[in-house]
């Protein structure tokens, strides 16, 4: 991972150095005309790394939908040709200037997924967006999961540690926990203890933020930890992404 992130910050640097910014949690900022341009940035910069993805690493998406989202009266808003206006309260301006329904986001995500090697979806709806979380659910069913930070019907979960370490612990084993991110927030920086709770808790991914800084001590942490716990479980093989189940050879019955 941290081969792809150097690829990515060394292509920015070079391409893309008067439109790129630095969050506090180590993320990209780019300015960007279309929402795919990143993945394809991702893409692009591994190129010489003789990384493939969808075999060496996945896409995970936090598309922090909250951000770029508005509620208007059921029944208004900008429709496609031929369709009927959306019923939903829910839009959401991903491209700038197009305050699109609930049903273009999810339409636009699904080609996202089908077309790039992406298997969660972390917010990817507002919160309140619960009819768009089962539809969206409907659509990508078993190719990619769903993560929302507040707890959304139809979506896995976003761990952040509480106040005490044995409260966190009890939650997360209460949890579904091969589909639970598990998440270091802003006042969590340099806190390596995260690195330990993931490995035995077992949770199926994490998101520390980019290698900058007193993060970076998280992925060292799991990297030792590893290292002394052996191989760890690819959790993407359990969930059978994009495999169909194999059919069974029937015997033919003799007349």
């Amino acid at each position: 991972m941290n081969t792809i992130y150097q690829a990515v910050e060394e292509m920015l640097k070079k391409k893309h150095h008067n439109n790129t910014s630095v969050a506090s949690n180590g993320a990209f900022s780019v300015a960007c005309d279309r929402p795919e341009q990143m993945i394809e940035m991702v893409k692009e910069a591994i190129a010489e790394q003789e990384l493939v993805p969808g075999s060496d690493f996945f896409f995970v998406l936090d598309c922090l939908a909250t951000e770029f989202h508005s509620e208007v009266a059921p029944g208004q808003g900008s429709a496609k040709k031929g369709q009927a206006q959306s019923n939903s309260r829910h839009r959401y301006d991903w491209i700038e200037g197009q305050l699109k329904p609930t049903e273009d986001l999810c339409d636009f995500l699904e080609s996202l997924v089908e077309n790039e090697s992406i298997v969660a979806l972390v917010d990817p709806l507002h919160h309140e967006d619960v009819e768009g979380y089962e539809a969206l659910s409907k659509k990508l069913g078993s190719k990619c999961l769903l993560f929302s930070r507040s707890a959304t019907p139809h979506s896995a979960n976003v761990f952040r540690l509480h106040t005490t370490i044995s409260h966190s612990i009890g939650e997360l084993q209460s949890q579904d926990r091969a589909a639970t991110i598990l998440e270091a927030a802003v006042y969590e920086e340099g806190e390596t203890l995260l690195a330990d709770l993931a490995l035995v808790s077992g949770c199926g991914f994490v998101m520390f933020g980019g290698f900058r800084g007193v993060r970076s001590g998280l992925y060292n942490r799991m990297s030792k930890l590893s290292q002394k716990k052996g191989p760890l479980k690819n959790v993407l093989s359990s969930w059978g992404f994009r495999e169909d189940p194999p059919e069974e050879d029937v015997p033919a019955q003799e007349e």
